[in-house]
């Protein structure tokens, strides 16, 4: 069955950001990613409670790659979904009425839902579980 593993947050201060939720939530550093797109970078910090990824997402500005989907303030920017077949799933989001935003061949595959927010399906096992300092696991993004 499909699981939502993921939640990403567009962000203004990546730092504050993240201490909120280290500090108030418990959540756990585990990386964070510089990218570079066609029209800008972002950066991703990626924390855990032990069994969601929660990425906050700083852009660089806001013509940035993807910088847009979610619209031009803080918000959530996207849910991902993990499942056993994403070809099979995105097959299933078009014939549903679902866009695909993301270029052919890329993972992960970004979609809006009819009248809906942006979301991502992943391969199973994207966000690998790691053991954290407290013995618990998270998810490992690469």
């Amino acid at each position: 069955m499909p699981k939502i593993t993921h939640i990403a947050l567009k962000v203004k201060d990546l730092d504050e950001t993240s201490r909120f939720y280290e500090t108030v939530f418990g959540f756990a550093h585990v990386n964070t990613v510089h990218r570079d797109g066609e029209r800008g970078s972002h950066v991703s910090r990626h924390l855990t409670d032990g069994a969601l990824d929660l990425t906050l997402m700083q852009y660089a500005h806001e013509d940035a790659d993807e910088a847009d989907f979610s619209g031009p303030a803080p918000c959530i920017h996207h849910f991902g979904i993990e499942v056993d077949d994403v070809e099979a799933f995105a097959r299933a989001l078009t014939a549903s009425g679902g866009e695909i935003l993301s270029a052919p061949g890329k993972l992960p595959v970004k979609f809006r839902a009819p009248g809906g927010p942006v979301a991502e399906i992943v391969p199973r096992g994207r966000y690998r579980k790691q053991t954290l300092a407290d013995g618990t696991h998270g998810p490992v993004i690469e």
